[in-house]
This record gives C-alpha cells, structure tokens and sequence, in this order.
C-alpha cells in the first residue's frame, strides 16, 4: 500500500531506481515525485528550481537545530 503524506511534507526517503539506492524525493500535494539528487542537469532548471536547491543545499551544509 502506498504512502500518504501530508500538505507540509516537502521531502522522503525513497529507493531511487536510477541511482540504485535510497535518497530523497520530492513529495508534492501529499504524492512523491522525482529523486532530488539526480534530477535534471542545472542549466534546465527554472528560477525557482535553482533557489531551491541552493537553498537545499545551504542547509544541509549548516542544519537547523530544532
């Protein structure tokens, strides 16, 4: 059976079957999406695909405490 997730999920860890191992997949409108680590290359992303994962990044380079 498949997974629910809610509105403020933004993110799962899921098998990725094009990396062959478990990373994180986008979760959109509570349905999980594409993997977010072999997305596509970063000259086609839009605008906002690319703040956000610079913003991805940033955080997981410095993580939030609570």
């Amino acid at each position: 059976m498949p997974e629910h997730y809610t509105r403020a999920t933004e993110s799962a860890t899921r098998h990725c079957n094009r990396c062959g191992r478990p990373t994180q997949h986008a979760v959109s409108a509570g349905r999980i999406g594409r993997c977010l680590e072999c997305g596509p290359p970063p000259g086609q992303l839009s605008k906002k695909q690319q703040c956000d994962r610079q913003r991805r990044e940033r955080e997981a380079r410095n993580p939030k405490l609570f």
